[in-house]
Parts: C-alpha cells; structure tokens; sequence
C-alpha cells in the first residue's frame, strides 16, 4: 500500500471575510502574513505536491494539520476542493492544526469539522465518545485520527491531546481489528525538539510523554506529525515518527525547510519512506529510508 502524507499547507483565502473577523488573534497572523509567510507558502506548490502524490500511485492521503492559515471559512472551502480533486473523502485521514482551530470562534462554531468531515471520519466502531481519536481501516492498515489542536492565547502555538482522548486512544489501539493491522497513529504537534527555539514551551506537545507511552503499550507501527516545518524522521524502539515538512514552501534556505511530502510504502508491516522535494518548480525525489537506515532516539528525547 503507497500513502502520500501532507501537512502545514497554511492556505491562504481571506475572500468573504470582515473586518471584524480580525479583531481576535488574527491580527498576529496577519502581520506574519506581511512580515513574510504569505510569500514563503504556495497554494499552486500545495497543489502541486497533492497531484505529485496521485501521480506515484498513492491510494490514501494523510494531512497531518495547518490545513489553513487563519481558520476562515473561504480557506477551509478553498483547501478541501484541491483536496478532493485528487482524493475521495474515504481515502483521506485528516487531522487538525493549531491554525485549524486558530480562535475560540473557529473552534465554537467547529469550522474544522464542518468542511473537512462532511461524513463522520473513521469507519471502525471502538466505543469512542467523540470525533477524536478515530479509527478508519484501510487494507492491512489501521489509521488513528488524534486532535491535538485547541485554540490558545496570541503567540502560543502549544497543543494537548487530553486524558479523555488519551484513554480512548488506548482503547482504540487495544481492539482487534486495530491490534493485528499496520497501525499509523496521526496528529499535528510534534514529539521531541527539532528546531532549536528558546519558545518551545509556547509551541510544544504539553502532554507528549502521556501520548508516546499510550503509542508504545499499543505496538503502534509509526507516528506522523506535523508543526515544525522541517523534516525529521526518527525511531523509538519500533516506532517511527516522521515529518517530513510544509508541503506548500516555495521558498527556502535550507532543504529541511524546503517543500516536501513524504510517501510511505508499506508491505508486510514493513515501512519504506520516500521523501520528495520541492525545487525549480518541481517535486523530485530526495531521500529514501528502510527502517534500518533510521536513526534511534531515545525516551528521554521525547518533550
């Protein structure tokens, strides 16, 4: 089975939108557009990176979050259709960001669910409560849905998954359709520090000791992320956790920052990873991991 996974498109599309709309945490959002971010992501290079992975074969989209930029309805309108020219509803696992649910109102009026779960996400009955964590089987693959996403004051990017979401996670990894499949857990926020920033308080995982613990009791397979736009792969005993960046960066300094997706082809329960690059206007393939090429990291890494 070939996945194509996506995160941090950060669309942009203020069409319909008021002047009151930014009169919240917005208006941060809003200088950092000018400051530069609006130059930085592309919707043509996010388009471009959904029909790359079509192309290659993929039968499943994963995007791990930030799907827009200021949680308004015209992005989210805007996202889903070059979404589902490629993509059916059912061969998608999306998640939220901290952008997704950028302010108390986005999150009030569920924004998040209302475009981008048109049918319930999931397909597989666990006992769950809530629209997260949700389980959608796939073939021999069982992908997790977690929401890490909440609205938070200006300037703090921070996410939570919660003991409730938590306690239902392991149920879901316990059930036995779950348990005997490739299990591929997906949220926004990141694990362990890759960028070396003196605000990682303010944009970190509060409770991501919790999370892995869950993962690790429930044999989970691989973890994929986004938030940092910057690619990272590692392993933690026979978890892989991966990110491979911001698919719609046009522009970079360096090739971790570049626009990249990555695609994970699977074969029994074994997991290849090909991570391909956005440059002269164009995605090409830049590395290719076997779990032996990963690089382990240890327990106490994780934030």
């Amino acid at each position: 089975m070939k996945i194509g996974h996506i995160s941090d498109i950060h669309w942009l599309d203020t069409q319909g939108a008021k002047f009151t709309d930014f009169l919240n945490k917005r208006i941060s959002g809003g200088i950092n557009l000018l400051a530069g971010r609006a130059r930085i992501h592309s919707t043509i290079t996010a388009q471009a990176a959904i029909e790359k992975i079509k192309d290659l074969g993929c039968t499943h989209l994963i995007v791990s979050g930030d799907l827009t930029n200021l949680a308004l309805p015209a992005e989210f309108n805007s996202v889903r259709i070059a979404l589902n020219r490629y993509f059916i509803d059912e061969k998608m696992t999306i998640v939220p960001g901290n952008h997704d649910f950028y302010t108390r109102e986005s999150e009030q009026a569920k924004r998040f669910e209302t475009y981008m779960y048109r049918t319930p996400p999931g397909n597989l009955d666990f006992g769950g409560d809530e629209i997260w964590p949700f389980v959608q089987i796939v073939k021999d693959v069982a992908f997790i849905g977690v929401n890490s996403a909440q609205p938070r004051p200006w300037f703090v990017a921070a996410g939570r998954i919660g003991s409730h979401q938590l306690d239902l996670l392991e149920k879901a990894l316990a059930h036995p359709e779950v348990a005997s499949r490739t299990k591929i857990v997906v949220l926004h926020h990141h694990l362990f520090q890759i960028l070396q920033s003196p605000g990682e308080s303010l944009r970190k995982l509060e409770d991501a000791s919790d999370f892995i613990d869950v993962c690790l009791d429930g044999k989970v397979n691989m973890i994929v992320h986004g938030h940092n736009h910057d690619y990272s792969i590692k392993r933690l005993k026979n978890i892989i956790i991966a990110e491979a960046g911001s698919c719609s960066v046009c522009k970079f300094k360096s090739p971790n920052r570049a626009g990249k997706f990555n695609v994970y082809t699977i074969s029994e329960q074994r997991i290849r990873i090909d991570t391909w690059l956005y440059d002269n206007n164009k995605f090409n393939l830049w590395k290719s991991l076997k779990p032996d090429d990963i690089e382990p990291i240890e327990r106490s890494r994780i934030l």
